[in-house]
């Protein structure tokens, strides 16, 4: 009768969530725990219990503790999803515990009021959309304007992104339930070096990074480098829903330019194409597409998103995720890095998440180690792709700008 909501469970047990990766006497060496990492991540989360689990290695052979933090997609995105993990987290080193919270269960619902909220829900969904058309009546020059530019960045959105077919890949093939995060840590003056001296964002560095080090991999599998297609999530959360469940995102593609032999190319290339789609209201064109595909019957809604993530939509995500530039704490330990796991669609082997913390750029490249095993080699891929571009920075700002005009 309604939309799924969320509902506390009656029967939580902070041990089905929070539970050790290895034997407390057991201190894994680095390769051991990125296997029992890749173990740990291959394990789907129980449906029946809420959607977050905490495995814990307490003492690793270099004597740091690790800790893996899965939490579902449906419960939060990537913005969101930092807000969450800054709760296990203190500022500063000398922090007191937090105490005990003395929580208890709603109630659990029974099947009127359940029914009650299902249908409260549908109206007020409806009085909204309602309220809208009255307002655009009301003030039929104005709202006819809206109603023209909301259709004309939707349409924009289908015809440029949803539509256009991504290139045929070796990232796109069948996928096992197997999972591997391989990581990859650069250091932020570098990256910020390159921003300034080209005058671009730090997303577009972090893109051009991306398409240097895939280029790097299709040439050592024999592979002619092609043009992928990329989806981007962007945020579209304010400040008072950074800490609100569910999602508030919108998409972004992005031809990541892998054919391109230069670096200085990729980086020019790439920072005109995410210039022109945000120039072209695509972003708020996405958000009403994918709000629309939300009022859909179930069948139609189901249909339509595995659509969107199938493999002819796009090659490969990559999320940047700000995170903070200090220090981080547990139990008086500083938090060393931070890994973000963006989770693989059907038939695409790769996803790139990208977290600054700190010092540092933090990428957690994830990917089904049968169907990508070269995934392994990205990291000193891109190290050489990044080295690259500071080089093509030694050239100073005007080369750049020169390099965007000429391409741009």
């Amino acid at each position: 009768m309604g939309e799924p909501f969320w509902v506390d469970d009656p029967d939580f047990d902070i041990d089905r969530h929070v539970t050790l990766l290895c034997d407390p006497v057991d201190r894994p060496d680095e390769r051991r725990f990125h296997a029992l990492t890749d173990r740990a991540l291959s394990e789907p989360l129980d449906r029946e219990r809420p959607l977050w689990k905490i495995y814990l290695a307490p003492k690793l052979a270099d004597g740091s503790a690790g800790m893996i933090a899965k939490i579902h997609h449906a419960l939060v995105d990537g913005r969101s999803a930092v807000e969450v993990a800054m709760l296990l987290f203190d500022v500063t080193p000398d922090a007191d515990p937090a105490p005990a919270a003395d929580w208890r269960p709603e109630p659990e619902r029974g099947a009127a009021r359940l029914s009650l909220s299902a249908i409260g829900g549908g109206a007020s969904e409806t009085l909204r959309a309602a309220r809208g058309v009255a307002r655009m009546a009301g003030h039929p020059i104005s709202g006819g304007t809206r109603i023209y530019e909301t259709a004309r960045r939707a349409a924009l959105t289908v015809g440029e992104d949803l539509l256009r077919p991504a290139p045929a890949s070796y990232l796109n093939v069948p996928i096992s339930p197997r999972r591997t995060l391989v990581y990859h840590r650069a250091r932020l003056e570098h990256v910020l070096a390159v921003k300034q001296a080209a005058r671009v964002t730090l997303n577009d560095v972090c893109l051009a990074i991306v398409s240097g080090g895939l280029r790097e991999t299709a040439l050592a599998r024999g592979a002619t480098p092609r043009t992928l297609k990329a989806m981007v999530p962007v945020s579209m959360r304010t400040d008072d829903q950074r800490t609100d469940l569910g999602n508030r995102i919108s998409l972004a593609f992005v031809d990541l330019p892998v054919q391109l032999s230069t670096a200085g190319a990729r980086l020019a290339r790439v920072h005109a194409a995410t210039s022109a789609f945000k120039e072209s209201d695509r972003p708020a064109g996405a958000e009403t597409v994918f709000d629309g595909l939300g009022l859909l019957p179930d069948a139609l809604r189901t249909t339509a998103a595995k659509a969107v993530g199938s493999k002819r939509v796009y090659n490969l995500t990559v999320s940047n995720i700000p995170g903070p530039r200090f220090d981080l704490f547990v139990l008086g330990a500083r938090l060393r890095e931070a890994y973000p796991v963006v989770p693989l669609a059907d038939s695409h082997a790769l996803s790139i998440g990208i977290f600054s913390y700190g010092e540092h750029l933090h990428f957690g490249l994830y990917a089904d180690p049968e169907a990508l095993p070269d995934v392994t080699a990205l990291p000193a891929a891109f190290s050489a792709a990044l080295l690259a571009l500071r080089r093509s920075a030694g050239g100073g700002s005007r080369r750049y700008a020169d390099t965007l005009l000429a391409t741009g």
